[in-house]
């Protein structure tokens, strides 16, 4: 009981510790937030306006038809026709996309070459679809022609055409329109506040009990090993569950009245419970090998930070890429994963529990693999310090 009381005496000297990595944490999530309501509508389905420049320097009736259709369904940009312009537009973002109409526009329309020329932001996804819109209205205007229409019949049909709605039925799987409910971006964000405050805070704990003076009296003392190991991993546990408690009852005043009444909120609490339990392992882990406060606010850092992005806490996993092979033995993956499901789908069953199992089996055993580690290399520091 003495070694336990021990290790709370030092968390409460570190309580600041705790406050700044969960208050970076809550802020992060209202940043979140406020940039979802701007982002995501309000309701039902909208379709995606990006910011275009059209430079028209054909000036015909081809190019009228595409200019229109681009300013109907795009927010217009102003660029200048110059090559720095569209670079400077482009770099502030001042323009997602600029459509050129050339001036030989006609001549490469009839002969079935590419029609336009565009420059965008490298390795933009909407660019593709901006481009599917226009090869869309191109080709409209050649089946017109095709039938029989005049160039400026076909144009006028292709026009109308690309101003029919178009039916749109969104599967509802969470009773959130096809969204992730808002509380699901809080959860998601939860593992970085939980692993900057609690491998922090438990690191800076284990620094002190390895004072030498403090480890001597402890070897020295009728304590054992085995002992002194459960006082710190029951003073641990209970810091863990303080944090995480702390963070869910935000997440409740914060979203009580959507996410208390959710199916899955069992599951929520489970996964994040989980999780802390991995967040103690690697601060146990960290505070056994740090040699001080240098070496400590690196791993914190490296730790942190690593595991947000790659797996899939701060870079949404399908944007991973090739990283997705090793990211699958992160338990933040897991939790991602895990997560994500949980705000796609009403209720746990069949696939969506296998899923569920497997992540919260790997988190733990990650959490005990690290806690095997971690007491074999303090047994090993122990055996030689004595």
């Amino acid at each position: 009981m003495t070694v336990f009381k021990g290790y709370f005496r030092t968390a409460r000297r570190n309580f600041y510790s705790l406050v700044i990595y969960i208050g970076i944490f809550i802020g992060v999530c209202f940043m979140i937030q406020a940039s979802l309501g701007k982002m995501l509508p309000t309701e039902g389905f909208s379709s995606y306006r990006m910011k275009v420049a059209v430079i028209d320097r054909a000036e015909s009736t081809l190019s009228e038809a595409i200019r229109e259709m681009i300013e109907e369904k795009h927010d217009p940009a102003d660029v200048a026709d110059d090559p720095q312009a569209i670079q400077d537009a482009l770099y502030y973002r001042n323009a997602e996309y600029v459509l050129v109409l050339p001036e030989d526009l006609e001549e490469r329309f009839e002969d079935g070459r590419q029609a336009v020329e565009r420059v965008t932001v490298p390795d933009s996804v909407m660019g593709f679809y901006l481009d599917m819109q226009v090869n869309m209205m191109l080709n409209q205007i050649r089946a017109g022609m095709a039938g029989g229409l005049t160039k400026e019949e076909a144009c006028r049909e292709a026009r109308r055409l690309s101003e029919l709605p178009g039916k749109v039925t969104l599967y509802d799987r969470n009773g959130n329109a096809g969204q992730l409910p808002p509380y699901n971006y809080f959860f998601r964000y939860m593992p970085y506040g939980m692993l900057g405050s609690v491998i922090w805070t438990i690191s800076l704990i284990l620094m002190e009990f390895k004072r030498k003076e403090i480890r001597r009296r402890m070897l020295g003392s009728a304590v054992s090993f085995r002992t002194q190991n459960l006082a710190a991993l029951g003073a641990f546990l209970s810091i863990g569950f303080v944090v995480w408690l702390v963070c869910v009852l935000f997440g409740v005043l914060l979203y009580g009245r959507e996410l208390l009444p959710d199916r899955n909120f069992a599951w929520y609490l489970l996964n994040s419970f989980v999780f802390m339990l991995v967040a103690l392992s690697l601060g146990y882990l960290c505070g056994i090998i740090s040699n001080g406060p240098q070496a400590l606010n690196g791993f914190t850092n490296v730790v942190s930070l690593g595991l947000s992005f790659l797996g899939g806490i701060f870079v949404p996993i399908e944007m991973l890429g090739k990283i997705v092979a090793f990211s699958q033995f992160l338990p933040t993956y897991w939790y991602s994963r895990i997560n994500e499901m949980l705000g796609s789908y009403r209720a746990v069953k069949g696939e969506q529990l296998r899923l569920a199992a497997q992540g919260i089996g790997i988190q733990l055993a990650f959490a005990a693999a690290c806690l095997a580690v971690t007491l074999a290399i303090r047994r090993a520091q122990m055996q030689e310090s004595s």
